[in-house]
């Protein structure tokens, strides 16, 4: 197959897919003359004709089913050979997007994702930084530096260390507790909380250990942080009666997919020697 033939089956499917050709044509970032160009010449070459229109917009003709299906085929076919040329790329060039908490995106993986591209600049980095965990199987990002007790959902990966957490406060007596919500209210802290103190004594909250900090910094309450993140507060001290044992793993991982991607394989392995001095001491 021509590399023509190929561009017309990207064009055909995508009007299949998105019902018309202006939707198509947003899809694939070109003018709606180009599609209906591109729909024609297919239908043209091949001396057929692939849709009917209706009142929603283009409609696959019936007799044209095995067409579509021979055409998703070559298009599967095409797809898994640029995913096979992207992985026997043995060098370091390419985009790699990151996914962490806003805590370790604001003040850790900044720094060693600086020193990374000084040594390997044909990298070009997106970190990506939400407390939410980010679902790989659909490609939001290719890493994840994330703490959690595990890995699910078809991840591969290696622990860097372990986040220690402790209980902060600005040095008043007898504050209440700072409520961890959001994605934070299934981590291990919130879970002590939810055990060990009743309701009355937990005020308002966040959903962010960064502003957590903040809250408690200016005197609203006492807080679960990252050791990480409230050590570097000057106002805040911690609480010697911290629960014992209050540790997470820290993994760096990714899909199995694409854990023999050169340039995955090497920024993954380029984040583990970096964390691990910075949270070795506090490894499970």
């Amino acid at each position: 197959m021509n590399k023509e033939n190929w561009d017309d089956i990207r064009y055909v499917l995508a009007v299949r897919r998105h019902g018309s050709l202006n939707a198509a044509a947003t899809a694939l970032n070109v003018t709606h003359a180009t599609v209906l160009r591109r729909v024609a010449a297919f239908e043209q070459r091949h001396a057929c004709h692939l849709f009917g229109k209706a009142t929603s917009g283009y409609a696959p003709r019936p007799e044209t089913q095995q067409i579509f299906a021979a055409m998703e085929d070559v298009e599967n076919a095409v797809l898994a050979l640029d995913r096979t040329i992207a992985g026997a790329d043995r060098s370091p060039v390419g985009k790699v997007r990151i996914a962490s908490t806003d805590s370790l995106c604001q003040i850790v993986l900044p720094g060693i994702l600086r020193r990374i591209s000084e040594r390997f600049p044909g990298l070009d980095f997106t970190l990506l930084s939400n407390n939410t965990h980010h679902d790989l199987t659909r490609l939001t990002a290719d890493i994840v530096v994330r703490p959690s007790p595990g890995l699910d959902g078809g991840l591969t990966g290696l622990k860097a260390g372990a986040l220690r957490f402790a209980v902060y406060h600005d040095g008043t007596p007898g504050q209440k507790w700072l409520a961890l919500q959001g994605a934070l209210d299934k981590s291990k802290p919130a879970q002590w909380m939810a055990d060990n103190i009743a309701p009355a004594s937990i005020i308002s909250g966040a959903d962010s250990f960064l502003v957590l900090r903040q809250m408690a910094a200016e005197g609203a309450g006492r807080t679960f942080l990252p050791t990480f993140v409230g050590d570097a507060e000057p106002r805040l001290q911690r609480d010697p009666e911290t629960p014992p044992g209050m540790t997470v793993p820290l993994w760096v991982a990714m899909l199995e997919e694409i854990a023999h991607t050169p340039r995955f394989t090497l920024v993954r392995d380029q984040l583990l020697a970096r964390l691990k001095p910075l949270f070795a001491a506090e490894r499970t």
